[in-house]
Order: structure tokens, then sequence, then C-alpha cells
């Protein structure tokens, strides 16, 4: 078999991995990389007036040319980073996810063949080829390992992961990832983000009590939180702080009104009776313009968490809606900046400008999506594979992977593999 590394071998997003046996090709998600993104326009409906070249070179997406007779398009999850580039690649083969990222890979590219499997189904690709997802926790519901079965032994996709056990949405099938390392996992393709943090990625648990203990701490003025859209459990953490705290929760901006309107449709989003969402810019305005004297009655949650200039609180920030920030106000980061310099530099005159206007920051209420050192480990061991290629990472990520792997007794260039984008190796 071969595997080539298209996009994710080189920087943080705009993934995708290609898996070929007998002149058939498996590629696995399909990303686009925001921070890039947001060097020539923050909004992503740019890229579909840009050709395919133009964003390839731009390095915005990944170059899907660079695989051969691909007959099945498969994705892990439902972040940009692995689903964005659909609407520019245009895959016209079989697009195979859990019903919850066929219906958000769908809202990105509605021409696409989506086939939607639940966990422990197989899709069969051909006589030789089946897919199986996995579940296992992240940042976003419904989050897969991808299990693609072959003659020639499984190759397996980790996709983002992080080992939460006290989640309440999710739950890591262990037993089903200790079966798979039972039999003959040939490949291990794993994301290597945040390998270089030692121990374990911390539960969401953790920023539940973190929650509870800011927002008992503030007394005074309105309370705005910013987190991802995509991350449902946070969500659901926030509003239901604000309930316990008297405040009423209130969620503004389109991306989280539309991944808000979706997790209650799989009834994964529990909003407290009462909360409102507004998604359009109008609405929006008049809430806040609205607000007035009763600000200390509420709790916003709002786009913006990486200084976006186009987002809710950056707009509230620079004075673009009917409302300004007064002196005991708060605001509180439910997320870290992704990595990368512009998010750095974004976030960076976000929180300066909220400072200057008096307003309380309480920053990293948060815990990463992403597997720490242990957690990486502990996949290894589940798994055993012959062959391990870790992606999704710059070189001091993907080199730190192969740190650990080597401590586990790999060797590189014999059963460890440190690819970039466009190289391939065959097994």
């Amino acid at each position: 078999m071969k595997i080539t590394a298209v996009g994710g071998y080189r920087a943080v997003g705009r993934n995708m991995t290609g898996v070929s046996l007998d002149k058939k090709t498996i590629a696995i998600d399909n990303g686009i990389r925001l921070d890039t993104l947001q060097i020539y326009d923050d909004d992503t409906d740019m890229v579909r007036r840009c050709s395919e070249e133009e964003l390839v070179r731009m390095n915005i997406i990944p170059d899907a040319d660079r695989l051969n007779n691909v007959v099945c398009q498969v994705l892990s999850h439902g972040h940009l980073d692995h689903i964005g580039a659909l609407p520019m690649n245009k895959p016209r083969v079989p697009i195979v996810a859990t019903p919850y990222v066929t219906e958000m890979a769908r809202s990105e590219y509605k021409q696409g063949d989506f086939y939607s499997i639940e966990y422990g189904q197989d899709y069969e690709v051909s006589n030789d080829i089946t897919v199986e997802l996995v579940e296992v926790t992240h940042s976003i519901p419904y989050a897969s390992v991808v299990v693609l079965h072959t003659k020639e032994g499984d190759v397996i996709y980790t996709g983002d992961f992080r080992f939460d056990d006290h989640s309440q949405l999710a739950r890591t099938n262990y037993k089903r990832l200790r079966e798979l390392g039972n039999g003959n996992v040939k490949a291990l393709i794993v994301e290597s983000t945040r390998v270089r943090h030692e121990g374990k990625t911390p539960s969401e648990d953790v920023v539940r009590t973190m929650l509870k203990d800011v927002l008992e701490f503030i007394d005074k003025g309105l309370i705005v939180t910013t987190t991802f859209s995509t991350h449902i459990e946070r969500i659901q953490s926030i509003v239901d702080a604000a309930e316990k705290s008297g405040r009423i929760p209130v969620i503004l901006g389109r991306s989280l009104g539309k991944q808000s309107k979706l997790a209650q449709k799989f009834d994964i989003l529990d909003l407290p009776q009462g909360t409102d969402v507004f998604s359009k810019a109008k609405a929006i305005a008049g809430f806040l313009g609205d607000m007035g004297g009763s600000r200390e009655d509420y709790l916003l949650v709002v786009t913006g968490h990486q200084g976006e200039h186009r987002s809710i609180l950056s707009r509230m920030t620079d004075g673009k809606f009917p409302f300004r920030f007064e002196h005991n106000d708060s605001v509180i980061f439910c997320a870290r900046t992704i990595p990368g310099p512009l998010n750095a530099a974004s976030r960076y005159i976000l929180e300066t400008k909220l400072r200057s206007q008096g307003v309380s920051i309480f920053d990293n209420i948060h815990v990463s999506g992403h597997a720490a050192r242990e957690d990486h480990r502990r996949m290894l061991e589940l798994l055993r594979p012959e062959h391990i290629i870790p992606c999704h990472g710059d070189m001091d990520m993907r080199s730190s992977y192969a740190e650990l792997a080597v401590e586990e007794g790999y060797k590189i260039n014999k059963n460890l593999h440190i690819l970039t984008n466009g190289a391939d190796i065959e097994i």
C-alpha cells in the first residue's frame, strides 16, 4: 500500500491524507488552513471566488490532484481544517462520515454524494477495502478514528482526539480500539498537534469547574464569553453555568447560531428556557441596543475568540454595534489561540482594545481538544501499529511525536516515517 501526505504535514491545518491499494485511493479529510485564509480575507466565502490552483498556491487548501484514482472520501470530524476544502476540491466520489459530520459537511458542499454510517458500521469501498468509524472524544461532537480494513492489514487514522472519560457528549470506544490493536494494524496515521505537552490533556469537566469559580467571582457588569462555535459541550457548560449564576444566556453570531441549531437537531444541546439565539447582524444590533441598564442580568456567548475582525466580539469592541463596554464588564475567553502568528497577533490586538475600555479579562478558561504526550502513548499501547506516520503538525510537533515513538521502540525510516506535504511512502 502507499500512503500520501497531501496536507497537514508541514503546519496545522488543511488536512488530507491518501491511502492507496491496488490502484484505488481513499482520501481522508479535506480541510482548509484558517490562519492562512485570514491573511487574505477572514470570510470563508472568499475562497469560492478563487480557483483551486490559486488556493493551493496560497497554502489554503490541500493539493487534491496529488492523489490518483480516488474512489472514496472519508471525514474524521467536522472542523473546517478537516472538511472546509470540500467545496473547492469538489470530490465526485462517495463521502463517508457520521450523520452529524455529514450534516456539517453538506452545509459546506451541497453537491456532495454523502453516505452516513454510525459507529461500528462498515462502508464497503471495494471487495478489498471497507471503512469503519470508531467513537473518540475531541472538542466537537461525533469525532471518529477512521479505520480502513484492507487485505494488507488495517490502516488507522486517529483524526484529532483526546481521551476524556468525563465528557457529557461522547465516550472513547476503548474496547474497539483494543480489539483493533489485537489484530493487524499495518499503519497508524496520528495527529501530533499537542504531543510536546507532558502528561494528559484535562477533561472538559475541568472547564465546568473553572467557569463556576469565575462566575461566582464576578459580581458586577455584563459578562461576555467566547468559544469555538463547534464546541457544543463547551457551549452547554457556559449556558449551564450562566443559569446557575442567575444570568440569562444569550447566543450571538452566525456560526454559533448555525452550530447550536444543528446540535439541538441531534438532541445534544439543551439550552435553558428563555435562551435567545441571534444569528443576523440586525437582530444582534437590536438586542445589544435594547439591553440598556439590565446588562448585569445577562451572560453573552459570542464569536471572536481568535480576534477575528469581523466577529461579534471585535465589532462590539470597535463600536460597530449600538453598544459600549463599561468599566465593570468582563470578557471570558473559553478558548486559546490556534497555533500561528496571525492568530496570536489578532488576539493581542483585541485584548489590548478591551483593556483600554476598562474590561476585565479572564483568559484560558479552556482545555485543549488535542491529546497530550501520555494520551498518545496510551493510543499506541491500544493499537500497537506496525508502522507510524505522524500528521497534522509542523516539523517540531511531528518530530516530538517521533521522539515518543522511539521511546516505545520504533525506529525512524524503518517503521516510523516523517513525511512532508506531497511525499508518499510504500509499506
